[in-house]
């Protein structure tokens, strides 16, 4: 399941649909599906479950952007199999293997492969976040086509806890300060940062506060 860490409270996430990503969870555990459901979708991600990877091959359409949660050992096809399935296809979702069964020459082998990181079940809330912000960061390097960004609307690729983020930095708050006021952890919020200011290509905090403010980040959704 999800270990309960520094978030402590779901949050509810105030992003539009523009601006939300899709994750894929393919686990065979209802119950781990209803709980990173039930997390990441108080964080403003749309989830799509799946009790196998054969459901999920039949009925997801993977020209979508997003990422993949996935675990390793499965009735029927295996997650290993499915990385395997996707790859042959040209597919290049962003996967995070997460599974009780794994070991370290599993996750090097499925990294080398090119999965985002290896999870040990029970996850914390907080390492997951962190993984997905860099499953979603690297999104554009697997083709997920950019969009346009333009004035008036936060662009596709942030979400919502990034625009968070950098209007709190926008404040003049530290990622301590932020931590405290989101009830993150210091490293979640620096995870946040980070993913922000690359996905607007932005180097230092001075560059990424013009950025956001030229596109209408700053303003209020």
């Amino acid at each position: 399941m999800i270990e309960e860490t520094t978030h402590g409270k779901r949050h509810e996430g105030n992003a539009s649909n523009s601006s939300m990503r899709l994750i894929r969870v393919v686990d065979d555990d209802a119950g781990l599906r209803e709980a990173l459901a039930f997390v990441l979708e108080g964080e403003g991600y749309v989830i799509r479950a799946y009790e196998s990877a054969e459901d999920f091959l039949a009925e997801d359409d993977l020209r979508v952007p997003g990422a993949l949660i996935l675990d390793v050992k499965m009735t029927g096809m295996t997650g290993l199999k499915l990385q395997e399935t996707l790859r042959l296809r040209g597919a290049r979702l962003p996967i995070i293997f997460l599974s009780a069964h794994g070991t370290i020459e599993m996750a090097v082998d499925v990294m080398q492969k090119g999965a985002v990181t290896f999870l040990s079940k029970p996850v914390g809330t907080d390492k997951l976040l962190e993984a997905l912000d860099r499953a979603l960061a690297a999104a554009p390097v697997f083709g997920e086509e950019k969009v346009p960004l333009q004035r008036g609307r936060s662009p596709v690729s942030l979400t919502a806890r990034e625009r968070e983020v950098v209007r709190l930095v926008a404040a003049g708050l530290t990622n301590r300060a932020i931590a405290e006021r989101l009830g993150l952890a210091k490293r979640t919020v620096e995870f946040f940062r980070a993913g922000a200011m690359r996905k607007l290509d932005c180097r230092n905090a001075e560059a990424l506060l013009e950025r956001a403010a030229a596109l209408g980040i700053l303003e209020d959704d």
